[in-house]
C-alpha cells in the first residue's frame, strides 16, 4: 500500500486476514446482464485503510492486480461497510478462478469494479487512469 498513507509497505494476505472478518451474501450484477448471489468472506476496505494510517480525505483508491486488470473508487465506496478485501467464499479460501488470494467485493457498484488478484493499492488525489472498462468508455462511478 502507498500513496496517501502514513504506513505505506507491503501488507500480506496472512495481515489482511488478522483484520476483523465479515462475512456476507452479495449479488454480483453483471455489466452484461447477468447476476449471482455468493457467500464472501474478508476484511472491509476501511480497516485496511484504517490499519495503515490512510488519510480517508483523498478522493481516490486506485488499485492494481496480477493479470494487469486496474480498477479505481471513490473514497466513499471504499469506506462503505459492505466494501471487502476479499479471501474467502462459502467459507472456504477463495478459488484462483474467482480472484484468489484477493478481490474486491462491492455490493453497491456494478461487477467489474470488484477486481480480482489485488497486487496493490495506492490512496490518491489524483487519478492517473480510471480503470480498464472505464478507459475503454464503460462508466467509471457505476452505482447500483
Amino acid at each position: 500500500m502507498d500513496g496517501q498513507v502514513s504506513k505505506p509497505g507491503e501488507y500480506t494476505l496472512e495481515q489482511i486476514r488478522a483484520l476483523p472478518r465479515i462475512q456476507q451474501n452479495t449479488r454480483h450484477v453483471c455489466v452484461e446482464g447477468w447476476d449471482v448471489i455468493g457467500s464472501f468472506g474478508g476484511a472491509r476496505i476501511s480497516a485496511l485503510l484504517a490499519h495503515a494510517g490512510a488519510d480517508t480525505q483523498a478522493p481516490f483508491l486506485t488499485f492494481s492486480c496480477a493479470d494487469d486488470y486496474y480498477e479505481t473508487l471513490d473514497m466513499a465506496t471504499a469506506l462503505q461497510p459492505q466494501s471487502l478485501l476479499c479471501y474467502e467464499m462459502y467459507g472456504a479460501p477463495l478459488e484462483r478462478g474467482h480472484g484468489a488470494p484477493l478481490r474486491l467485493i462491492l455490493p453497491t457498484k456494478i461487477g467489474y469494479k470488484s477486481a480480482k488478484y489485488l497486487t496493490s493499492l495506492t490512496v490518491t488525489s489524483v487519478l492517473a487512469r480510471r480503470g480498464y472498462w472505464e478507459d475503454q468508455g464503460y462508466p467509471w462511478f457505476y452505482g447500483l
